[in-house]
């Protein structure tokens, strides 16, 4: 017995259909090519953040193995970032002509007594 022609069409279309609905599947699924795609793209962004972490981290590591190891480097960070003098020595500050400091607030630490014999009575 021949299968029918009506037949026939319902397992072509639902062959069609199941093929659809697999390829929409792996394009989109939960593990499609699109998220699969994502994830290469954030594993690449992340590779670069590494690297440029492990770059990070090795001046880190040669600045603390300076700091341990060579007096003058030691003395040059203290001196720029900690604002130390060696003793004897006098240090200027000089304001910047973009200071936003006005004469009032000048006079006024000017006024301001510095021990408590100066204050004045009240």
């Amino acid at each position: 017995m021949l299968p029918s022609r009506s037949s026939q069409r319902w397992a072509v279309y639902l062959f069609s259909s199941l093929l659809v609905a697999l390829s929409l599947f792996t394009a989109f699924g939960e593990r499609g090519v699109f998220h699969l795609w994502r994830l290469w793209d954030e594993k690449k962004q992340l590779e670069e953040k590494n690297f440029l972490l492990q770059k990070e981290n090795e001046t880190l590591r040669e600045r603390a193995y300076r700091i341990l190891h060579d007096d003058l480097y030691l003395e040059k960070v203290a001196r720029e970032e900690l604002g130390l003098v060696r003793p004897g020595e006098m240090v200027y500050r000089f304001a910047a002509a973009d200071s936003k400091r006005t004469k009032a607030s000048v006079q006024l630490h000017a006024e301001e007594p510095r021990s408590p014999e100066e204050t004045p009575p009240r």
